[in-house]
């Protein structure tokens, strides 16, 4: 099978639209490796576990096709720069001249994004290994040939998804093929994001419920009130579950910033801090002042509820914003 694939890998599929689909099916997993990238740190691919990355085959002496591909990939970058999902993977195959120095300044020269476009190069029987048994590539290293065609391998970038797996290859020297790549690294980015749009829609309707509970008890409608507020409280614990399910199952902790100009990131930061405190306070003065209003404790209750009130509305809408300026304004992906 291994072989198979380096074998296909010499001739890469074409960018004809109606090849597309093909060309982005499952291939196999990332096989662990250790590097040394451009600052001479070691690299392994658990650093990019969870983010969508490309990578591909080169050497910065390459005259036969190497050109293209730092090409499409100073594209990629150029169009994926500063988002937290997206990573680009560059791997020498000529180690003897590609050390860390000469890739850093080479990263440089580029306007390479730090801890975003790594560089990778290591010891030649190290590389060749990686580049065959890692990433199923054709590399190999003919001395007796002419010194500007003694190494041969392929062109191909290749995209790998969240959990390492590489999940379709494509033609790098193609300029065609940037725009269908990025959509396809966006796509797979965007496939964990279906639970903030939910958390969204649940703040947005606890939001709108509290409204019209707090209209309805204003104009005595104590049924409707209490209905709209049960209703609010429901939401908002669905809320906190899926919240906490996403945050530490899915996102594993590690939570996505918002990369923007420093303003917005300033007012964001803001809105999410006091939308943070205040969400942990408005969980026991909801649970409180619900059961108050249920046990018919209504003096209290309503004592109570004159500060729940605005500050479960503040959390419910900045839960929204939140979600809007990460996900939307300047989204990870």
């Amino acid at each position: 099978m291994r072989w198979l694939l380096l074998i296909a890998a010499l001739f890469p599929a074409s960018a004809h639209a109606e090849d597309l689909p093909k060309l982005f099916q499952p291939i196999a997993a990332v096989t662990p490796f250790t590097l040394t990238d451009q600052n001479g740190k070691p690299f392994t691919p658990d650093q990019l576990r969870g983010k969508i990355w490309v990578a591909h085959v080169f050497f910065t002496t390459c005259t036969q096709g190497c050109d293209k591909t730092v090409a499409r990939m100073k594209a990629l970058q150029d169009a994926i720069r500063g988002k937290n999902d997206l990573a680009l993977v560059s791997i020498s195959v000529n180690p003897e001249i590609d050390t860390p120095e000469t890739l850093k300044i080479f990263a440089g020269d580029l306007q390479a994004e730090p801890g975003q476009w790594t560089f990778l190069t290591g010891a030649p029987a190290d590389v060749y290994d990686v580049v065959q048994k890692s990433f199923f590539q054709a590399a190999f290293k003919d001395p007796s040939a002419p010194k500007e065609q003694q190494i041969t391998h392929a062109f191909n970038l290749l995209v790998v998804d969240r959990e390492g797996n590489i999940v379709g290859m494509i033609d790098g020297r193609d300029p065609a093929n940037v725009s269908p790549l990025l959509e396809r690294m966006k796509g797979l980015a965007s496939e964990r994001y279906v639970l903030p749009a939910v958390n969204a829609t649940l703040n947005a309707s606890a939001a709108f419920l509290l409204v019209v509970g707090y209209v309805a008890i204003r104009r005595r409608k104590i049924g409707l009130h209490k209905m709209c507020m049960l209703a609010a409280f429901a939401c908002s614990t669905v809320f906190l579950a899926s919240y906490l399910y996403y945050h530490f199952v899915v996102l594993r902790g590690v939570s996505p910033r918002l990369v923007g100009p420093g303003g917005v990131r300033t007012v964001y930061l803001a809105i999410l801090l006091t939308h943070t405190i205040l969400a942990v306070a408005v969980a026991p003065l909801a649970i409180i002042t619900t059961y108050r209003g249920l046990t018919n404790q209504l003096a209290r209750h309503v004592k109570l509820a004159r500060w729940t009130l605005p500050i479960w509305l503040y959390v419910s809408i900045t839960g929204v914003i939140v979600y809007a300026m990460l996900y939307h304004l300047y989204p990870p992906y």
